[in-house]
């Protein structure tokens, strides 16, 4: 095969060489272009990927605070408005409840049913809130709870309105010559009123011929049936006593 000649062969090479530069000048813009379009569609991309995660991180903090996290522990309304009776010191109503009738109570050793310990009678003027009515035997080695009633605000309001307006004695009774025995009653009742600073009480003396009536510590009252027919009910009503026997209509 013959040679070329040099002095045609070099503008073939100089033409060759242009071309080849002005073909990768032509298609470079379109190949920054389409590594543009590359990168942006790579950083939308991650973009889409990074929000859906955070989607994700926070419907799983939703679920968990809704089912798997912890949650405050319940306060018992009770306990509640118990401290906040106890802080106002007094009662939310007025049928509230009260304690029964203690098995051991200050009457069972008292010298007689006039001895109110200081303090624990009630002022008539108090409102009361409930009542409960407690029959004690006070006969020597037989002391003990008899018998005893509970009874509404309304009714222990009338059972003080009844006592609040007697007289010191009543005249209609008998004044018995008494001995050292026949004095001290063989049984008595205490009744106890609920108020707003706790239990206050009035003692009911019926036997023994030494006295009879409504003590309250301070103030004695004396013993009509208006009262007495207000609260005698089932245990707490008894057979009869020195001035029952003396008393009409309880």
């Amino acid at each position: 095969m013959p040679e070329p000649d040099e002095q045609e062969l070099g503008p073939q090479l100089a033409d060759a060489f242009q071309s080849k530069a002005h073909s990768i000048q032509g298609r470079r813009p379109a190949s920054f272009a389409s590594e543009a379009r590359r990168r942006v569609q790579q950083r939308r991309h991650r973009m889409t990927m990074a929000a859906a995660a955070v989607v994700v991180v926070a419907a799983i903090g939703g679920v968990w605070g809704a089912i798997g996290g912890p949650s405050p522990m319940p306060t018992s309304s009770s306990d509640s408005a118990a401290g906040s009776a106890e802080g106002q010191g007094n009662k939310s109503a007025p049928e509230a409840a009260i304690d029964g009738c203690p098995p051991q109570h200050p009457i069972l050793t008292a010298p007689s049913h006039e001895a109110v310990p200081p303090g624990t009678g009630l002022d008539l003027d108090t409102p009361v809130f409930g009542l409960q009515a407690c029959r004690y035997s006070l006969a020597p080695g037989n002391q003990l709870l008899l018998g005893s009633a509970t009874f509404t605000a309304t009714t222990a309001r009338q059972v003080v309105d009844a006592i609040k307006g007697l007289p010191e004695r009543n005249p209609t009774l008998p004044v018995f010559k008494c001995t050292a025995e026949t004095a001290r009653p063989k049984e008595a009742i205490v009744l106890r009123f609920d108020t707003a600073t706790g239990v206050r009480e009035v003692w009911v003396g019926y036997d023994g011929c030494a006295s009879a009536g409504f003590f309250t510590g301070t103030r004695t009252y004396g013993l009509y049936a208006g009262p007495l027919k207000l609260i005698l009910k089932d245990g707490v009503r008894p057979t009869g006593g020195i001035y029952l026997d003396h008393l009409e209509g309880w």
